[in-house]
């Protein structure tokens, strides 16, 4: 039998090329990503629209009342009726491509980081390492934060068009807001006018989310499989239902834990590069208080925790199911190695056992 090298992400084939063994390893991180902006990109613009433009911000007092949006039911259905289904989807191209990238971060970074930290200080055997887990998330997060940050700016200028076109069309230059043709336009024209930091405004407050939510979204998903699992089971042993409910509390340490950050990140992002109201992440936090209150950080939050049922089931389904996928492509590669070992070639007689 050829020998294996065991990692958290997959098992891997010691014979299997060294960059192959890099594609498989982030295969079920852009599995993950790609159904976590299919099933939530809806969930997220609905959530960003109601953090910018809600009742109680600063720019619904100026917004036509068919624009201000009460609470995630009242959002849906004006955004539907004024700008058609498509709305809930604009600008899903930076964040699909992003996610792709992202999430092919986050699961090895976790699991390498979890890996390093078991190496110093090993867990007794059949015991959950919490602060571990915390760690490596927490590690994941900051990691994947590079990536977050610009192309959820990006994600968010285009779910606002709807705000800058309304602003354009009342006369409110003060706001400058800029109307964009695409994802593409959008990330060329900020680089163009502003450069990289333009590009990668909002980026504390990205790190300080991310860091947080990843830490709890991974915690999560452990603990519950650590509990599902139980003493005689390992996480190969777990149904795909017992998977999807690891991924449904995942998505709720993940959002439960860094909501009001994840507003400040989208008024930061949401704001003018040309004519910005918010100077800084801790200005933009005290302002927020005061216009709207403590209160205010919580917009949208409904929202996001009704995403994080379907999206991180789907996501940890995509995972475990592309992980299981990589896992008989190895052993039907194991097989085949096995099996051109074993042929004898002519002119050599096979031992007799």
């Amino acid at each position: 039998m050829v020998a294996r090298t065991v990692n958290e992400t997959l098992n891997v084939v010691e014979h299997t090329p060294p960059v192959h063994k890099k594609v498989l390893d982030i295969m079920p991180g852009i599995s993950g990503g790609v159904a976590r902006v299919m099933i939530g990109q809806p969930f997220d613009t609905i959530k960003t629209r109601l953090q910018v433009m809600g009742q109680g911000t600063a720019l619904a007092a100026k917004l036509p009342a068919s624009d201000v949006y009460l609470n995630s039911n009242d959002c849906l259905r004006k955004m539907v009726a004024n700008e058609g289904w498509i709305s809930l989807y604009r600008g899903v191209m930076a964040p699909l491509l992003g996610n792709m990238v992202l999430l092919g971060i986050h699961f090895p970074t976790f699991s390498k980081t979890k890996s390093y930290l078991e190496e110093k200080m090993p867990t007794p055997l059949g015991e959950f390492s919490h602060l571990k887990t915390l760690a490596g998330g927490a590690a994941a997060g900051l990691a994947g934060s590079i990536v977050s940050c610009p192309s959820e700016h990006v994600r968010t200028k285009m779910m606002l068009q709807r705000r800058a076109a309304l602003a354009a069309q009342m006369g409110l230059k003060i706001q400058g807001l800029e109307m964009y043709k695409g994802s593409w336009d959008c990330a060329t024209s900020i680089m163009r006018g502003h450069g990289m930091k333009g590009l990668y405004r909002g980026m504390t407050s990205t790190v300080l989310r991310d860091i947080m939510g990843y830490a709890w979204f991974f915690y999560g998903y452990e603990a519950t499989m650590h509990a599902l699992a139980g003493p005689n089971k390992t996480k190969a042993d777990l149904t795909y239902k017992e998977v999807m409910a690891a991924g449904i509390m995942a998505g709720f340490g993940l959002w439960g834990s860094m909501f009001p950050i994840d507003t400040i990140k989208s008024k930061m992002q949401g704001d003018s590069l040309s004519n910005p109201q918010y100077r800084n992440t801790m200005d933009c936090l005290r302002q927020s208080v005061a216009v709207e209150g403590y209160k205010g950080l919580f917009r949208g939050f409904s929202a996001a925790m009704y995403r994080a049922i379907p999206v991180n089931a789907g996501i940890f389904l995509a995972v475990e199911g592309a992980r299981n996928v990589i896992n008989k492509y190895e052993d039907s590669l194991d097989e085949l190695f096995m099996g051109a070992n074993t042929k004898v070639p002519s002119g050599v007689t096979a031992p007799v056992s």
